[in-house]
């Protein structure tokens, strides 16, 4: 499975190409420096033949072997020259490839250690409702619940698995990302509308945690060009967000606007828990809660929303500068 550029990649590749233009200009630098020497000497080394043809022609003698001399030492100096010139490429050449050799260990040490704490955070989620599972059901074996209980025990079951498997079909979304095969269907649509209809089907979990939402939406139409089921989940995961990890009461503001160059800007804010200083919550299996209990959150619904938005060429971004709001989640398309 052949696997895309990702931002890290792509920081790393932009690392290689300066690099790669530092060193050529530097050798550039010292390559003219080692030319503008060469032409000095070779200039002096004709002044002297020059007096050398010049004593020639007076005394009326020959004078070969002098003017042989200083042929051999263009030629010499021709040759030190080529030589200096390839000598500095070859240890540019030597140095940009321990650079870039040093920088491919730092990202591959990066991604495995990136891999091994999102394998570890998988097992964590993972284990703690499966442990519950496992419990329970030997409990039922063995015949330590009471009759009265088991109805409540068989919906604990169910409901934790249930948990384990949207966990499994999450992270086979998450894991889709970045792959060759993940395509977007890329067609024009109206984000005004598509934001109406996901607020019209989420209007009853607004009204169960007595939310009050605050809609701004332009009644004419707001067009990009974009994949209606990726953009759904992406914008639906920043709505559902707003009462998942808040408490009920707060006020939510839902506003869109399209600037005059094209550019429209969604924003998404809260009343809410504001999000910690030090908390990158576009990662995965980032939480406020560090348990990550299967209920709370798996940490992945913002690391999705993040990817489906960078795959639209779009920018998403948290902002604190919303009036009557702790956070805002501001999501910019560019291409209108």
């Amino acid at each position: 499975m052949k696997i895309k550029l990702n931002s890290d990649m792509k920081i790393l590749r932009r690392k290689i190409v300066v690099y790669f233009l530092v060193i050529t200009f530097v050798a550039m630098i010292i390559s003219s420096i080692i030319d503008g020497v060469l032409e000095y000497l070779v200039l002096n080394v004709v002044d002297s033949e020059t007096v050398v043809l010049d004593a020639e022609t007076l005394d009326g003698e020959i004078l070969e072997g002098e003017v042989l001399d200083n042929e051999a030492g263009i030629i010499a100096l021709i040759s030190s020259s080529l030589f200096l010139n390839i000598g500095v490429y070859v240890i540019g050449g030597f140095i940009f490839y321990l650079l870039t050799k040093r920088e491919i260990k730092k990202e591959r040490d990066r991604q495995i250690n990136e891999q091994n704490l999102l394998y570890a955070a998988i097992a964590h989620d993972l284990k703690t409702p499966m442990t519950s599972v496992q419990g329970y059901a030997k409990a039922l074996a063995d015949g330590r619940i009471k009759e009265e209980e088991k109805d409540e025990i068989y919906s604990i079951i169910f409901n934790k698995s249930k948990s384990m498997d949207s966990l499994v079909d999450t992270l086979f979304e998450y894991s889709k990302f970045g792959t060759k095969e993940y395509k977007l269907n890329i067609k024009k649509l109206s984000l005004s509308v598509l934001v109406r209809d996901i607020i019209a089907e989420l209007y009853c979990d607004f009204e169960e945690h007595d939310i009050s939402i605050d809609i701004d939406i332009p009644e004419e139409v707001i067009e990009i060009k974009a994949d209606k089921n990726e953009l759904k989940r992406a914008i639906t995961n920043l709505i559902t967000n707003t009462y998942k990890h808040n408490p009920s009461g707060i006020k939510v503001l839902v506003r869109l606007h399209q600037y005059e160059n094209n550019v429209s800007e969604l924003i998404i804010a809260d009343s809410g828990n504001p999000i910690p200083k030090d908390m990158n919550v576009f990662e995965p299996f980032v939480t406020e809660n560090e348990a990550r209990s299967i209920g709370q959150g798996t940490g992945l619904g913002l690391a999705i929303t993040k990817k489906i938005i960078d795959e639209h060429k779009a920018k998403i971004c948290i902002r604190e500068d919303v009036p009557e709001y702790t956070k805002a989640f501001v999501v910019t398309f560019y291409d209108a």
